[in-house]
This record gives structure tokens, C-alpha cells and sequence, in this order.
């Protein structure tokens, strides 16, 4: 079977130009991975990669229309953008070992054989040889893709690598595969394997879910396999105020969502995730959100509340159905009430005092936005102002 004949001409033309390349310098070149599985799948070939069986830059080093090119000498890897609008990863075959589960693995190269074998999942250990046209299917990746069927390659595979978990979980979601190996994942999850990698790469993971377009069910799936305790009745919960197109928003759904809140820090304590949103939700950690304007119907006293929150705050308010209706209020009435007086008008009555020239114009916004009328200033609005100034607006 021919792979190529899925892919785009701008595609081919740069596969070509390495395949002609590895012949004349007597280098083997693979397309592996995620673009054999995708083009068997007949779907979209999002990456390509090209192991080769000797340093990529002696092929870089040859290659024509390079826009750009990073070479990561640690592995022997270089992504190359190409003038065409086409982007490869150009990688050396290499074996992996694990010196402790949990850590990232040592490298040494090696042939197809051994880089096959230390990928994740069967359905991504297939490679197709360039030079001879060929499909390599070492561990029964092919039958894996017609049984639908997520499996991995080795014993102690989560073990060494937890990440794997959630990338199961991930082609899981987008191909609508069966989890092969579903009873040792949530036997891994039980014995805690996921406390021997760093927040930032279970967080890397859970923002790449956040982008599949059935990610709701990955989240569903996290609780099914006992990786995270959450509310599965909130996950993806609609309301007038939230849109989840926004992966930020999807975050934010999973951490409202977590039963133990000891689990909500990986979304906090990390440097992968926006610093809006965790900012945020560390705000929201100090919230009691069933008691938040629980009794509040005052307009004004539900602006004063709300209006120093981000959005993201607003958001995950929104999903407590008491709030629902008040903080909608907010955002679509009261956020962007603006007065027709301002300060200079006060003071044209004679009111000097910066305070009390303050606590007039919040008086006033409070009268609108509670009868949503807005009077010309008189003198009698003034005087209730002052007499109530000590209060807050």
C-alpha cells in the first residue's frame, strides 16, 4: 500500500526531496507514527515524521526551500518548516530506556526495529519505508486499526511513561477506539503512578485533550479509570454565559468539576497554563460559591461583587445554577453601566471633598442600576448621597 497517495502534492514533493536525499548519502528514512495511522485511517495527516538511520542534519544540511529549521542535538531531531507550507520532523531511529519510572528516558541510537518498539501504542508503531514502499507492522498495528483497538506495545509501558494514560485516552476519544488495556490503567491509576511525573507534564497532556473535539468524553473517561475523582454531572455543563470553544474554559469546566481539590492544584501549580486562568482559579479556591450572593437580588450590591472578577471567574460562577441567572445579569446588563455625570458635574453643586465627591457618583450608579433610570443630578441627590456615604456602594 501506498501511504503517499493520501497526502497533499506540497507533501509529497518535500517527502520526495528527503527520500532522494537518504538514497544518495545511504541513509534508510521511514514516514512512522501518527501519519501511517492516520493515512490506513483515510483521515487528515496532521505530522509527519521521518526516521532516518543516521544524524538528521546530514540530510538537513541538503535539503532546498527550508524556511526554517531547530535541531535538538539531545535527540537527534529537526523540525524543519518548509518554504511550501509543509512541516516535518526529521528523527533519528533510537532505543529508550527509563533509568526510573516517571522520568523522561535516555537515548541511544538504533534501527526502525527498536524505535517501534518504543513507541506508545501499536496503531502508532507502523512505519513505511520509503526506498522499498512498504508497510512494517511489528506488532499488529493494522489489526489493531480495523478492531478499533488502543494497545499497547510492552509490559510496564504506563509505568515507565504515565503520560501514555492520557494519550491513550486521547486517540481513544478522536477515533472512537476501545481501551485494549482499560483494567491495567485503572489498576495504575490506583497505585498512584501518575505522582512520579512533574504537574507540567499531566498538565501538558490535559491541555492537548482540551483541544480534541470530543474532549468531554476524555474527561468522562478520567473519572471512569480512576484517574481523577470528579462530578461527571458537571462536565461540559450548559449555561447562557459559557461557550466552550475556548480550550481555557474547558480547563476551567475540569477544575470546577474535581471532587478533591487536591487534584484541582495540577491545574494551578504548573507553567504550562495560561496566567489568567490560573490566577483565577486560585481566586477561586477561596470562594464559597454556594453562599456567594446567595441572598443578594440588590443590582448594585451584585456589581459591586462581581466587578473586579476576570471572566474566568465569571464562568465558573455561572455553572453554580443560583448564581446562573445573576451573574448573566451582570455581564449582559450591569457590567457596562456608564453614567451620563461625572465627577466635574459634582463639583459644579460645590462639593470639593474627593470622598465625598466618590461616594455621590456611587450613589447615583446605584439608583440606576437598581430602577435603571438615571435622573439629572439636584441637590437633594446629593444631600442622600452624603447622609449615606459612609455606606458602601
Amino acid at each position: 500500500m501506498n501511504i503517499l497517495s493520501g497526502l497533499s502534492y506540497e507533501q509529497i514533493y518535500v517527502i520526495n526531496s528527503i527520500k532522494k536525499i537518504c538514497i544518495l548519502k545511504n541513509i534508510d528514512a521511514y514516514i512512522v507514527g501518527g501519519a501511517v495511522r492516520d493515512a490506513l485511517l483515510n483521515a487528515k495527516v496532521r505530522d509527519i515524521d521521518i526516521c532516518v538511520t543516521k544524524d538528521p542534519k546530514l540530510i538537513v544540511e541538503s535539503l532546498e526551500e527550508i524556511k526554517e529549521f531547530k535541531y535538538y542535538s539531545e535527540f537527534q531531531t529537526a523540525s524543519v518548516e518548509f518554504k511550501r507550507g509543509v512541516s516535518i520532523d526529521i528523527i533519528r531511529c533510537r532505543r529508550e530506556f527509563y533509568p526510573e519510572y516517571g522520568t523522561l528516558p535516555k537515548i541511544i541510537p538504533s534501527d526502525i526495529n527498536h524505535d517501534l518498539f518504543r513507541r506508545d501504542f501499536t496503531i502508532n508503531a507502523l512505519a513505511y519505508d520509503l526506498k522499498y514502499y512498504k508497510l512494517i507492522d511489528l506488532y499488529g498495528g493494522i489489526g489493531d486499526i480495523k478492531n478499533k483497538l488502543i494497545r499497547k506495545i510492552h509490559s510496564n509501558s504506563y509505568e515507565e511513561d504515565p503520560t501514555r494514560v492520557f494519550r491513550a485516552i486521547k486517540y481513544s476519544i478522536r477515533y472512537k477506539f476501545l481501551l485494549y488495556d482499560r483494567d491495567e490503567i485503572i489498576s495504575c491509576a490506583s497505585k498512584g503512578i501518575f505522582k512520579t511525573i512533574s504537574n507540567d507534564r499531566i498538565a501538558k497532556e490535559i491541555s492537548l485533550l482540551c483541544t480534541e473535539k470530543n474532549w468531554k468524553d476524555a474527561f468522562l473517561l478520567f473519572a471512569r479509570l480512576n484517574i481523577f475523582d470528579l462530578n461527571c454531572n458537571l462536565i461540559g455543563k450548559s449555561n447562557p454565559v459559557v461557550n466552550y470553544d475556548h480550550v481555557n474554559i474547558r480547563l476551567l469546566n475540569l477544575f470546577y468539576s474535581f471532587k478533591d481539590k487536591r487534584d484541582a492544584d495540577i491545574l494551578v501549580d504548573n507553567s504550562i497554563m495560561d496566567s489568567d486562568l490560573k490566577k483565577s482559579m486560585m481566586q477561586l479556591k477561596n470562594i464559597d460559591v454556594e453562599n456567594f450572593l446567595k441572598e443578594t437580588i440588590d443590582n448594585y450590591e451584585i456589581f459591586r461583587q462581581l466587578k473586579n472578577m476576570s471572566r474566568y471567574e465569571l464562568a465558573y460562577l455561572s455553572w453554580n445554577f443560583k448564581l446562573t441567572y445573576k451573574i448573566y445579569n451582570y455581564i449582559y446588563n450591569l457590567k457596562d453601566c456608564i453614567l451620563c455625570i461625572n465627577g466635574n458635574k459634582v463639583k459644579d453643586f460645590g462639593i470639593k471633598d474627593g470622598k465625598s465627591v466618590g461616594s455621590i457618583l456611587r450613589y447615583i450608579k446605584k439608583l440606576k442600576l437598581n430602577t435603571g433610570i438615571e435622573k439629572d443630578l439636584n441637590r437633594r441627590d446629593i444631600q442622600n448621597a452624603l447622609e449615606y456615604k459612609d455606606r458602601k456602594f
